[in-house]
């Protein structure tokens, strides 16, 4: 937890429904609260606590019980003096403590190279401003592609320095900086429309 390297970690609040561990949602949501407390004392790290399952209309009734729910854990793990969904009404962030946020988002769909085909005008951060390496060491443009179709090279076979100067990655980068999606997987993914705009 204190290797420096680590800036932040980011914790899906509301991925317990596609979870198959043995865990309960209580036992989930205080493992992700009590690390976070533990992180901020312990480290320089930030903790992200997402919630990005609220597009109201598609929420079923159980889906905001559950929201509730956690949104009632964290107020009293972090003996908040203010009801969360008084605050979040006016924002998406909201500092919970010292380096903890609670970030709430609308649900996007994710990348799948089955989906139907999107636009190839628009932008991202991948590679821009961070990437991911998958347990194998392979280097994706985004810790979406957690398949690694977008294979820009592997860490134990390559530099790092190589793999980010490679043609494909360069393409990549100069597209989203251009507003072009360059590669299809990109295309089909539904976390990039949040940059339509900028």
């Amino acid at each position: 937890m204190a290797k420096p390297a680590v800036r932040q970690i980011n914790f899906s609040l509301h991925s317990f429904d596609g979870d198959q561990s043995q865990c309960s949602r209580d036992e989930y949501i205080d493992d992700i609260l009590n690390f976070a407390s533990r992180a901020v004392v312990e480290s320089g790290m930030m903790i992200a606590l997402r919630l990005w399952n609220l597009d109201q209309a598609l929420l079923s009734e159980d889906q905001r019980a559950r929201n509730l729910a956690i949104i009632h854990k964290i107020e009293t793990h972090f003996n908040l003096s203010y009801q969360i969904q008084s605050v979040l009404a006016a924002t998406k962030s909201l500092k919970l403590a010292e380096r903890v946020y609670l970030n709430q988002d609308y649900e996007f769909q994710w990348p799948d190279l089955a989906a139907a085909e999107g636009t190839a005008a628009g932008t991202c951060w991948g590679l821009r401003s961070h990437l991911a390496i998958l347990v194998d060491g392979t280097v994706v443009p985004c810790c979406l592609d957690g398949e690694g179709v977008v294979n820009l090279g592997n860490i134990h076979e390559q530099k790092f320095s190589a793999i980010l100067q490679s043609e494909r990655a360069e393409a990549i980068k100069n597209g989203f900086c251009n507003k072009k999606i360059v590669e299809e997987l990109c295309r089909k993914c539904g976390y990039r429309e949040r940059f339509h705009n900028k």
